[in-house]
């Protein structure tokens, strides 16, 4: 009897914590905007701001060889708002859910998931709190946050990314 219990237990227990898992994540909550974005698509409803879009390519190397399979990832004060990866070409596109008149921090991460190239932050658009508090490196790549936009990416090696910030006068 003992044995039996041992050997169910632990099946028990990984059955509950896989459906803790994933049930809130089918959950929506009423007071983020993605969720209202969410919710919206699955109702079949309007969006509850206009759709803008954001689309870009990804290269490497001084060739500007494209990678593909980045990672490309959009935050909006912390929170992530949408994922996307970058095809064979290097390139990717992907909806902008975000009210470009809002006063937050919007940033696009760049992972590769293959190579040994260092993950690249592209700040879109810094709040009023974020530009007070200066957080961010005048090092830092920016671009202007529009309703529809490019935004290109060239990754790096660590060693090419020290180079480059040497020569930007940012080390």
């Amino acid at each position: 009897m003992r044995r039996i219990l041992s050997l169910t237990l632990p099946v028990f227990l990984v059955l509950i914590s896989v459906v803790h898992a994933v049930e809130p994540a089918t959950k929506t909550q009423e007071t983020s905007r993605t969720s209202v974005l969410q919710r919206a698509e699955l109702e079949g409803g309007p969006l509850p701001f206009p759709e803008q879009m954001i689309a870009g390519d990804v290269t490497a190397g001084i060739t500007d060889t494209p990678v593909g399979g980045v990672m490309v990832k959009l935050f909006a004060d912390g929170r992530l708002v949408d994922v996307a990866h970058t095809t064979s070409a290097g390139s990717y596109d992907m909806r902008l859910p975000l009210n470009v008149e809002e006063d937050e921090t919007v940033v696009l991460w760049f992972i590769a998931t293959s190579g040994n190239y260092v993950p690249r932050c592209v700040v879109l658009k810094k709040s009023a709190s974020a530009r007070t508090a200066n957080i961010f490196s005048r090092c830092a790549l920016k671009a202007e946050m529009r309703p529809r936009m490019q935004v290109d990416v060239r990754l790096m090696t660590e060693g090419e990314m020290v180079a480059s910030l040497r020569d930007r006068d940012c080390l």
